[in-house]
């Protein structure tokens, strides 16, 4: 809750804001407030929590507060942002019916389906064939019942995978089968995934949160812009804007090193008298690929088999199209055909949906690799062909990068470290990381000087 002493300053502050004043320095704000420094830093971190905001520093050590080139709120959607919602939660509510729908068409099949497998038992028994054993016919009814209704394909386990690339990554178990004794996939969430696809695993903006919070809770509160990016693999302006927002959230503080280097100093976040231990995995971001956009994620004859079911499904239908039975033609004719349809066109749109997606994961883990390279190395100034070795250096199964997709990749990526690109004295390219590098190193040098934040001390006041 805020201050009541400090609203006609947060006021002024926003009134300027809104005036398209952007760009303050603590002293600015203080000269438009009339209050002292601590009380406006105080009031600026409330409008950093509620504006997208960057906090710079200047060559001579100052501060800078800039709120872009429009005043945006935290969280307010752009028109891209809210036309991907838009088509999100339409497909969220297509995908849910398009399920019940299979569900009610797998149970009228499974009918008759099972007036067949009646038929082919009592065949058996007046044979004199049954020898009793094996598993109830109920159960086996039951389990694929289950199946049909149980619409979550995947288990909350996760394993990892190889993709044809090389790239390992994190996939989820698929649902095993419901039928007693049958192992693998079922049949049913086979199904499923082959129309609406299977689940993959994101990574969201709250886990990149508590993966920073399990961090400074390591490392003494001490954060900065390049673990920042190493962490969550931010861009330059999303590293920037994330960092002002944790330190709006978590009562943290953006200060200056000696050196002027921008750290956040989060004190009140680490103290801890409880001993809880945090069991969030701190995953850089070049130790997790991104994961692959499979199309159903099914074995090739368990497609074949669900291309076949539907075909005949959709051939059988066609059939009752031409009946003149309004019954027959709604209930054999129509709505099968539909569904049958539906099962073929979704996985087509899907597919052409994800061949993009997939170049972009294919550049994004580029992207992991580079990053990782150059975390590695503590040098201000790299060359291309030492970069090139070192991350192709201890590969598992990874394709070796070369040159010249390198030298792509770098060219966005040298933006985002606040690099530039330069020739070194053989007339060859290299990348020089300045800044980077002496923020990554500064971070060190802070928490070495920070005494342990967890030594609470002794208790001297206890109110029973």
């Amino acid at each position: 809750m805020q201050s009541t002493s400090l609203l006609p300053s947060l006021q002024s502050l926003e009134q300027k804001l809104q005036q398209n004043q952007l760009v303050f320095t603590l002293g600015d704000a203080s000269s438009i407030t009339g209050k002292p420094l601590h009380e406006t830093k105080e009031v600026m971190t409330r409008l950093i929590e509620k504006y997208n905001c960057s906090l710079q520093i200047t060559e001579k050590g100052d501060l800078i507060y800039n709120f872009g080139p429009n005043l945006t709120q935290r969280g307010e959607q752009t028109w891209a942002e809210w036309w991907f919602g838009v088509k999100n939660t339409a497909w969220t509510i297509f995908a849910y019916m398009l399920k019940v729908g299979i569900a009610i068409m797998l149970v009228v099949y499974f009918t008759l389906f099972i007036v067949i497998l009646i038929a082919i038992i009592l065949a058996a028994m007046s044979s004199g064939d049954g020898d009793g054993g094996g598993d109830s016919i109920g159960d086996v009814i039951g389990g694929i019942f289950k199946g049909i209704f149980d619409w979550n394909t995947s288990t909350t386990n996760i394993h990892y995978v190889v993709d044809n690339q090389g790239y390992n990554y994190r996939e989820y178990d698929s649902k095993g089968s419901h039928i007693p004794n049958k192992e693998g996939k079922s049949f049913t969430a086979s199904v499923y995934d082959f129309v609406l696809g299977p689940n993959r695993i994101k990574i969201t903006r709250e886990d990149n949160q508590k993966e920073v919070i399990a961090f400074l809770r390591k490392n003494k509160g001490i954060i900065t812009r390049p673990e920042i990016m190493g962490l969550a693999g931010w861009r330059g302006k999303e590293a920037d804007n994330f960092f002002s927002e944790i330190v709006a959230k978590f009562n943290g503080e953006a200060e200056i090193s000696e050196n002027a280097v921008l750290y956040g100093d989060f004190h009140e976040l680490i103290r801890t008298k409880s001993g809880v231990k945090d069991e969030t995995k701190i995953i850089w971001y070049w130790d997790e690929y991104e994961a692959e956009y499979k199309l159903t994620g099914n074995k090739l004859w368990t497609n074949v088999g669900i291309f076949f079911m539907n075909l005949f499904n959709l051939c059988f239908s066609l059939v009752f199209l031409a009946a003149e039975d309004s019954l027959l033609f709604i209930g054999l004719g129509l709505i099968p055909f539909v569904f049958s349809a539906l099962f073929f066109i979704v996985p087509i749109f899907r597919w052409i949906d994800i061949i993009p997606k997939r170049g972009k994961r294919r550049i994004e883990n580029v992207r992991k690799r580079l990053m990782k390279a150059i975390f590695q190395t503590s040098e201000n100034e790299v060359s291309l062909d030492k970069l090139q070795g070192i991350v192709n250096q201890n590969l598992q199964s990874e394709p070796k990068l070369d040159a010249s997709k390198i030298q792509y990749m770098m060219q966005e990526l040298i933006l985002d470290l606040q690099g530039e690109i330069v020739f070194d004295n053989n007339g060859k390219i290299a990348y020089k990381f300045v800044q980077f590098q002496t923020d990554r190193k500064e971070s060190q040098i802070l928490r070495d000087k920070k005494e342990d934040a967890n030594n609470l001390g002794k208790i001297i006041f206890d109110s029973n």
